[in-house]
This record gives C-alpha cells, sequence and structure tokens, in this order.
C-alpha cells in the first residue's frame, strides 16, 4: 500500500514523499510534492489502482479533464430527444439510472474507448435483449456527442452480444382445450380471454374497447374497430392511438364470439369501456395478472391440466397460429393482427405455416 512520509527541509519547510511498490516496474518507487493535498490525493489514487502509477497519472489526468462525463452527454441527449412516446422515454431514463449511471456513466468521454465499453457492456448482468437496449442508448448519446461536436466517433459501435445468445422468450401457442380451461378458471373475465384468443387483439387495445367500437358486420358476426388503445404517459395512463397507423383496423369476430360478446354489450354503456376492474376504473396488466391470470394458470399447472405457462400476449400468438392451421394467408393475417409490414408477420409466424408448401403444391 501507499503511503506518505513527511520530510522537513533544512529552510524549515515540508515536502511530502509518496512511497509506494510499483506493480508496473516491480521496484520501491516515491515520487515528492510541496503540496499534502496532492500526495494524499496520489496516494488514494494508487492504493485504488493496484499501485499502477501509469493508472494512477491516468486517473488524476481524467479529473482534470474539462470534457464532460457520459452521464452529462446521455442527460443532453434525452434532454433533445423528440418524436418518441413519454413511456419510452423513462424507458430509457430508467436503462441509463440502473446500468450507466454508477458505472461507465462516470467517466470523462475524453477517456472512453472502445476496450472501455466492452468492459463496461460484459459487465452487465442481464439479459442479452436488455444488454442490447441499453447499449443502443449509450451508443445513440455517443452519436448525439458527435453532432454536438464533443466526440468525433463513436467506441459504441460494434459492441455487441454474440450471435446466438439473442434467443427471445419462445411463445406458447395454446389448444382451443388449452384457452377453455383458462376461460373456465379464471372467471367474471373469461370473456375477455376469449376475445383476446379469439381476435388477436393487443392487451391495450382490448382494455380500451368501447360499447360503441363493436358493430354489426352482418346477420350473424360482430366486428370490432380498434382505434384506441391504453398508453403510460407522463401524467399516468391515458387513451391514446394504438402502436401503429397499422393497428387501427376492423377485425371481425366468429359467430359463437359474436354471439356472446352481444349479450355482455347488453350491458355497457354506449361510451362506457366493456372490460374494466370491478370499480369500473382501468383494468391494469399489473393488476389482472396478479389477481386473475398468475392464480388461474398456477392452479392449471399445479393439477396438470396444462403443461406450459403461457404469458397474456401468448394469446395474440395462439390467434396467429389458428389462423395459420385453418390455411388463411400471412397476408390476411397480418391485416388482422395490425403489424406494420408483412415480414414482422413471417418473422415471427412464419415458422408455423409448415404445411404452406404442401398447399402451394396442391393448389397447382
Amino acid at each position: 500500500m501507499a503511503f506518505i512520509r513527511a520530510l522537513k527541509r533544512t529552510d524549515g519547510s515540508v515536502a511530502y514523499k509518496v512511497v509506494w511498490r510499483d506493480t508496473d516496474t516491480k521496484k520501491q518507487t516515491s515520487f515528492t510534492t510541496d503540496s499534502e493535498t496532492e500526495a494524499d490525493l496520489i496516494r488514494r489514487l494508487l492504493n485504488a489502482n493496484g499501485q499502477s502509477f501509469k493508472l494512477a497519472n491516468k486517473a488524476v489526468t481524467e479529473q482534470r479533464s474539462q470534457s464532460p462525463t457520459v452521464n452529462t452527454v446521455i442527460e443532453g441527449y434525452l434532454g433533445d430527444l423528440t418524436g418518441i412516446e413519454s413511456a419510452t422515454k423513462r424507458d430509457y431514463e430508467r436503462m441509463w439510472k440502473n446500468h450507466i449511471y454508477k458505472t461507465i456513466g462516470t467517466k470523462k468521454i475524453e477517456f472512453v474507448d472502445k476496450a472501455a465499453v466492452i468492459k463496461w457492456f460484459e459487465s452487465i448482468d442481464r439479459s442479452p435483449k436488455t444488454k442490447k437496449n441499453v447499449h443502443a442508448v449509450l451508443s445513440s448519446a455517443f452519436k448525439w456527442a458527435i453532432a454536438e461536436r464533443l466526440m468525433t466517433e463513436n467506441p459504441a459501435v460494434g459492441v455487441s452480444s454474440p450471435r446466438g445468445s439473442m434467443r427471445p422468450r419462445e411463445a406458447v401457442f395454446l389448444t382451443r382445450d388449452d384457452v377453455q380451461l383458462i376461460v373456465d378458471e379464471i372467471g367474471e373475465y373469461g370473456l375477455f380471454i376469449e376475445l383476446l384468443a379469439g381476435a388477436g387483439l393487443r392487451y391495450n387495445e382490448a382494455t380500451a374497447l368501447r360499447r360503441r367500437d363493436f358493430i354489426q358486420a352482418d346477420a350473424d358476426h360482430l366486428a370490432v374497430n380498434i382505434s384506441r388503445a391504453w398508453k403510460d404517459t407522463a401524467h399516468g395512463y391515458q387513451i391514446g392511438s394504438p402502436k401503429t397507423r397499422s393497428s387501427l383496423r376492423r377485425v371481425t369476430l366468429s359467430v359463437s364470439l359474436s354471439t356472446k360478446m352481444k349479450t355482455l354489450l347488453q350491458t355497457r354503456e354506449y361510451e362506457q369501456i366493456v372490460f374494466t376492474k370491478p370499480n369500473g376504473t382501468y383494468l391494469r396488466p399489473g393488476y389482472f395478472y396478479t389477481y386473475n391470470w398468475e392464480p388461474a394458470l398456477t392452479h392449471l399447472l399445479n393439477t396438470g391440466a396444462i403443461f406450459a405457462r403461457p404469458r397474456i400476449h401468448d394469446l395474440r400468438h395462439t390467434h396467429a397460429s389458428w389462423l395459420i392451421n385453418a390455411g388463411v394467408p400471412l397476408p390476411v393475417i397480418q391485416k388482422r393482427l395490425g403489424h406494420s409490414s408483412i415480414s414482422t408477420t413471417v418473422d415471427v409466424y412464419g415458422h408455423l405455416a409448415t404445411d404452406a408448401d404442401q398447399r402451394a403444391a396442391d393448389a397447382l
């Protein structure tokens, strides 16, 4: 460990000698200064950097640098960021505070190189997807800094998880019997489950539906107009436009589901939201999961009635799988689900159409 030795000169003044065994040269080394404060700083930096004067000197240089820290850059980037949902911006801020702020965020940008970014990136103990998202925030902030002439290059470029590690959670595709078991188990929200599985709606679209959004498509079928969705905003959850322009759509319900929905809709006012908490307020996903979905799924799993634990969103995946199994073309499924691009539908569900080539051949 480095230590300080006070030396009294013949003229009565005092010098301060910092003594340590340098790990780079393997020799006892010293540094003398007239400032006790500077000597104490060097001692502390040496002890913090494994008795390496090279590293300690680099730390001193970084401390004296006038360049902004990574945290300052990210704060500026987020402050200038426009054109995104407030909830998305809060997600960026949360990733910054949780994974950047206390680590690479404290470094001056002048001293952040690719090696530093790699070391930081590898230290994040989260899923590959989360790491990718956090890295994107840092990289975007560096791009902003380059535009602001604070940096000349982006040291985060090219840093990523190894290929093959980005494995998303596999979707659970339910049979009609599985869905019916969940409907029966979940009780008062059984029809809500049937609507999610039978129409492929996103959760926040379904929970924003009013009676007026359901129309008579023909003598036997109801259709539902999707034009709203709940949003997590800076002022709390509010109803706004759905996810994308393609999400604005009309979805026709089956005859069976139409009949059940007609009965329920007779108990709702024209502008009333159809599916709510018992007190009539927004059926938040956290509430529904905790008090309805999770207890029902746990019981079904414990009794062996089902063998996989689906997420609520898997009801949307399930809807797509039923359509594919029925031979519905992917472009039709794309429009029904409200995907902005057919490539999204193909990427997510294309592997389920295993007999598509056979059907194509039989059609010739």
